[in-house]
């Protein structure tokens, strides 16, 4: 997982199509490519997301084989395995060697990724406001050594972005656990995205701008970012607005 500090990192552009890719394999060949620049050569997420009733909903995406994922499922992996009780009790990012990992767990995960070439792996643990994830990097370089912390840095930011996005299609196969917009926060919302200001939109719909601030700091709330500018986005990517809308 080393790489030359001259080495390019992963790119603006690059983390764009992670938030904005339409399907799941669209999502997978763009994380791969940021990865490779890495050094990285697979990943696996494993996400938890609530719903509007209270209950979660455990989802697995990743490079590996379906059935290396579906090993992460198993709650007898999950009560064992030292690091999702790392990344319990820490935010940092945990870095581990395949053979270590091989002798301290009596599961399988580790020994299937031993047989695939995976020699090393960093796992780090990724909340949102309706989600927590474990989000795995593997790499099956032949001297493994820890990564840089430039390495872990770009692995974290790129993490955030692929949660995002994998949030957000588990959601759109799933409609009816996506945020619910009032009318006036849904009009509010087109005319921003339309590029109206706050002070436009109020004299279009008769209110004042106070009352848009307020209805668009809703839908920022419920959309789960922090800005107008992010709702939009976010709100494309869900498909509540279109993006000519």
């Amino acid at each position: 997982m080393l790489r030359s500090e001259a080495a390019p990192r992963i790119s603006t552009p690059g983390l764009l199509q992670i938030v904005q890719a339409s399907d799941w394999d669209q999502l997978r060949v763009c994380v791969q490519r940021q990865l490779a620049q890495l050094g990285i050569c697979d990943f696996m997420l494993q996400t938890e997301i609530a719903s509007v009733s209270g209950a979660s909903q455990m989802q697995l995406f990743g490079s590996l084989p379906d059935a290396v994922l579906q090993q992460f499922s198993l709650p007898a992996e999950d009560a064992t395995d030292p690091v999702r009780q790392h990344l319990a009790r820490s935010s940092l990012p945990l870095n581990w060697q395949v053979e270590q990992l091989c002798l301290l767990h009596g599961g399988q995960i580790y020994p299937l990724l031993k047989t695939m070439g995976v020699t090393q792996g960093m796992s780090l643990a990724i909340h949102s406001k309706h989600a927590i994830s474990r989000l795995d990097f593997y790499s099956n370089t032949a001297r493994p050594e820890a990564p840089s912390t430039s390495i872990q840095a770009d692995a974290l930011l790129l993490g955030v972005y692929l949660q995002e996005a994998a949030e957000f299609l588990w959601r759109k196969t799933a409609p009816d656990q996506g945020p619910v917009l009032s009318v006036r926060e849904l009009e509010c919302l087109r005319w921003s995205a339309d590029g109206k200001t706050s002070s436009e939109i109020g004299l279009i719909l008769g209110i004042s701008q106070r009352t848009v601030y307020f209805h668009m700091k809703n839908v920022a709330m419920k959309l789960g970012v922090y800005s107008t500018r992010h709702a939009i986005s976010r709100a494309v990517m869900m498909g509540i607005i279109k993006p000519d809308s």
